[in-house]
């Protein structure tokens, strides 16, 4: 088997999270709203597919997340949401009528609307997980800090964001002051 290269253009991931909040805002369809979610938080699939209204806190602008991949039942974290993901959660709500979970579908199903969307947007070739790693590369050049990215991402391994850190140029090699 091969290993598959991927290069993720951080310029197409920006362009494509700028139309796909569009999308979403105008046209709240599951589709739009689980594929934003999914770049606008670095989450898993399965994570975002799990959400219901119950971990959503639009008074405290959070979302509590089921953190699946701890292998425990009990594992949950709380996340601050973005005012755009808070305008297109809301909307998508009250314009779909949701009751419970956000996305009442399969993991197949879900893969299927975001690679689909993903196509849409101008992401072609990419996959679902590619949004995490994307999200990842962004919020490195954005704060800076691996151990907020591990916290945020719930980020098992600091071998890998230290992989991530180095591709943004983040210089974790040297030490930081000269003294």
């Amino acid at each position: 088997m091969r290993a598959r290269e991927v290069y993720l253009s951080l310029d197409a991931y920006r362009s494509a999270m700028e139309r796909l909040y569009g999308l979403a805002y105008r046209r709240p369809e599951r589709r739009y709203v689980l594929t934003y979610i999914l770049g606008a938080t670095g989450r898993r699939i399965s994570e975002a597919l799990g959400l219901t209204t119950r971990d959503l806190d639009f008074e405290r602008r959070a979302i509590t997340w089921r953190i699946l991949k701890k292998r425990r039942a009990d594992y949950y974290v709380t996340l601050p949401m973005s005012p755009r993901l808070e305008d297109v959660l809301r909307r998508y709500i009250t314009l779909n009528g949701v009751a419970d979970r956000l996305f009442p579908v399969t993991l197949r199903q879900g893969q299927y609307d975001v690679k689909r969307t993903l196509g849409e947007v101008g992401l072609h070739g990419w996959r679902v997980h590619d949004l995490r790693h994307a999200f990842i590369l962004e919020a490195l050049l954005n704060t800076r800090s691996i151990e907020v990215v591990r916290r945020w991402t719930q980020h098992s391994s600091y071998r890998e964001l230290l992989e991530y850190a180095r591709v943004v140029g983040m210089e974790v090699d040297r030490p930081p002051v000269p003294w």
